[in-house]
């Protein structure tokens, strides 16, 4: 069996889930190409080298090579018909705060829907009545980590993971209740993980001019790598994400496989698998839903930053976290293996 991943392969949600499920099948030895709808950027990893894209073959010839074809996003329909049309099995895994008309015509024609939150399950069985709709957990396939060194309450350290456009956090409420707490809390420690070509001048001045009112207790780290993204959420004590909305909790994900407890806003997918006082805390926020249906978080900063001022006064908090902080990981990522096993019938 030859599994063809077609996805926008760069840095984006796409990208990493493509790269989740090509470590899936490289542990399980089937033979896979990627391709990418527009010419590839570079992640830093294996997979690099073996990206294909139109400059250097053409869709049309590359399906003829592969019998299931996986998309991360929502194609057009004459992509599938074509792929059909040479006995590749087609499915979707639609990154949903990407959905466009017609979106709805091209997820039935699809042989399978995968929905990676129980929100997105919902949405799309039983709002859209998609028959084809299989709900499987994303895991980050990341080794277990539990942490048994106990924080140092005089320097807790946190980190904002400000990476991708999911990190939609450039709200000057926000930046500026931040900056408030970490000015009048000197035990307090923030990191703040960017890529230079995506972030805003105007914030990355803030966070520097942040750093020289805290005496260089709030760090900009940029152009961080896939892999170093994982290391930065070990060394950390907190991961803080008030992302408004998310397709299925890549960063939250990671930061607890990595041992590292969070705080974001309670809004799906991360309400799937942040249980309080086990791996994280989340903070109630009134939801908001676009026009296809995906919920957005209308985020109450003040609630946030009273949390985070509380996880940093107490850190005996984030210590009792760290004892539970791979509750419920193994089982989710049963449920993906057995899950993609199932679907590609391996």
């Amino acid at each position: 069996m030859q599994v063809g991943l077609c996805t926008h392969y760069s840095y984006c949600d796409q990208a990493y889930f493509c790269v989740r499920l090509a470590d899936f099948l490289h542990a399980h030895g089937v033979d896979f190409d990627i391709y990418s709808e527009n010419q590839p950027g570079r992640l830093g990893l294996p997979y690099d080298n073996i990206v294909k894209h139109r400059k250097v073959v053409p869709f049309t010839e590359w399906v003829k090579k592969q019998s299931v074809i996986v998309w991360t996003h929502v194609p057009k329909i004459e992509q599938i018909n074509f792929a059909e049309r040479y006995n590749c099995r087609t499915i979707l895994v639609p990154m949903w705060q990407e959905l466009a008309a017609p979106f709805k015509k091209v997820i039935r024609r699809a042989g399978v829907l995968v929905t990676l939150s129980k929100e997105a399950q919902t949405l799309f069985a039983d709002i859209y009545k998609f028959r084809n709709a299989v709900f499987i957990p994303y895991d980050s396939g990341l080794p277990l980590i539990r942490k048994e060194k106990l924080i140092d309450p005089k320097n807790v350290k946190v980190f904002l993971p400000w990476f991708d456009k999911n990190s939609k956090c450039s709200s000057g409420d926000f930046l500026g209740m931040l900056g408030y707490l970490l000015e009048r809390m000197p035990d307090a420690r923030l990191e703040v993980g960017i890529m230079s070509s995506k972030f805003s001048p105007a914030v990355a001045k803030f966070f520097m001019t942040l750093a020289d009112k805290t005496k260089g207790r709030v760090t900009l780290t940029r152009n961080v790598s896939y892999l170093q993204r994982f290391t930065l959420y070990a060394e950390n004590d907190l991961t803080l994400l008030p992302a408004e909305c998310d397709n299925y909790g890549f960063c939250l994900l990671s930061s607890i496989n990595c041992g590292t407890p969070v705080l974001s806003l309670a809004v799906s997918p991360q309400v799937d698998f942040v249980y309080a006082e086990a791996n994280g805390l989340l903070v109630k926020t009134k939801i908001d839903y676009d026009e296809y249906g995906v919920p957005h978080a209308l985020p109450n900063y003040e609630k946030l930053l009273m949390t985070l001022q509380a996880l940093i006064a107490e850190p005996w908090h984030l210590d009792k976290m760290n004892q539970k902080i791979t509750y419920n990981l193994t089982l989710r990522r049963n449920q993906f293996v057995q899950g993609w096993k199932s679907i590609l019938q391996l």
